[in-house]
């Protein structure tokens, strides 16, 4: 803090009074209480100092425009006071700071010496002395540090070998720090350069898989237009070559345009295909409204099966068996039948099955058996 070069305080001193009797105003300087001035100029001293000595000496009361009275006035007088301090402890300033840790260096040694001087003005009132005390060199007081005891942090005398030491193990933590930084630092950029190759390679996959599907979708709409339209050869190379591909998923779509087409020669095609990819094919039964005992004989004659060994691509010859176990004139045995466009006939032993392809994708007609009323059956082509 800057000071300015001359300050003051203004005090009152009380001098000794009769009790009950108004002071008089026409006390002299031999009057005035040194003492009391004294203690007033020691208390202005900072405590980091040591008042040794203290001299106080009349001097000519100032005008008011800092020029001598040219007369004494009885009521006003002045005295010049010359201060012997002494330091009372060693000062420090911060040199610099490092966490906890303050490197100071020294200022001033104890029982360093300064003098301090000061005018005391008084001004004898009915209330006894006043005086107004300027100290005349403050300045002397300032630039000195601060005693150990003042500093913050852990303080530590730079140039020390704990300094040193201090030092060296800071600039090590923080080497350290550093080597610790570098290397989170490269694990982030490695993480976000791994999940940025992961991104893209996601991206990448899941363009490639729009693509697919795009490509798929337009040889599914490709293939649907060719099955569905008035071109009998151009719809049944459309389905031979969907069937003759690697996606079971497009062969089962050509499968079912096929069967839904109404076209019996595609249907054919189909069917044939359909049976030939089968070793059993599950057979249900209903009973008729025509004959009352139907319902007895399908609850007796258990589930019927068509199983298949061989079929002829060509012609749509089948061979197999055909059965249930419920009668013993429909028990499974030995079985031949025939694919003729969209309608598919098995004879076995006492029993015929015979078969039309529907709209609902599945095969409809009759199961009979020679001593049987005839049943409802029903193929779901799937």
């Amino acid at each position: 803090m800057v000071r300015p070069a001359a300050w003051g305080i203004a005090v009152t001193l009380m001098v000794g009074l009769a009790p009950g009797l108004a002071p008089v105003p026409t006390a002299r300087a031999a009057e005035l209480p040194i003492d009391r001035i004294r203690a007033e100029v020691s208390r202005l001293v900072p405590p980091l100092w040591t008042v040794e000595e203290m001299t106080a000496n009349p001097i000519p009361v100032p005008a008011p425009d800092g020029k001598a009275a040219a007369k004494t006035v009885e009521s006003r007088t002045a005295v010049r006071i010359a201060v012997k301090l002494r330091l009372a402890k060693p000062t420090y300033a911060v040199e610099s700071r490092d966490g906890a840790v303050t490197f100071i260096r020294p200022v001033a040694e104890a029982g360093l010496e300064k003098t301090l001087t000061a005018t005391a003005l008084a001004t004898l009132g009915p209330n006894g002395w006043s005086a107004r005390i300027e100290l005349r060199n403050p300045e002397v007081l300032e630039g000195i540090g601060q005693p150990l005891e003042e500093l913050p942090g852990r303080p530590v005398l730079a140039g020390s070998a704990e300094a040193n030491r201090l030092r060296d193990q800071i600039a090590r933590d923080a080497e350290a720090r550093g080597a610790e930084e570098d290397a989170r630092r490269r694990r982030e950029e490695d993480l976000l350069a791994r999940q940025a190759a992961a991104t893209k390679a996601e991206e990448e996959r899941a363009a490639a898989e729009r693509r697919q599907e795009d490509a798929r979708a337009a040889r599914i709409a490709e293939l649907r237009a060719r099955i569905q339209g008035a071109d009998r050869p151009a719809r049944i190379a459309a389905y031979e070559a969907a069937l003759g591909g690697n996606d079971p998923s497009l062969r089962q779509i050509a499968l079912e345009a096929a069967l839904q087409s109404r076209d019996p020669v595609l249907g054919n095609l189909a069917l044939k295909d359909w049976i030939a990819r089968r070793k059993a094919v599950p057979v249900q039964l209903y009973a008729t409204k025509e004959d009352p005992h139907s319902e007895t004989v399908l609850n007796n004659l258990g589930p019927l099966t068509l199983e298949i060994d061989s079929v002829n691509p060509v012609n749509g010859a089948l061979a197999g068996r055909l059965g249930a176990p419920g009668y013993s004139i429909a028990k499974p045995s030995a079985a031949v039948g025939a694919l003729a466009q969209t309608t598919l006939t098995v004879n076995a032993y006492g029993c015929a099955l015979s078969l039309r392809l529907t709209e609902q994708q599945t095969l409809d007609g009759l199961f009979r058996c020679q001593t049987l009323p005839a049943l409802i059956a029903r193929v779901t082509v799937d």
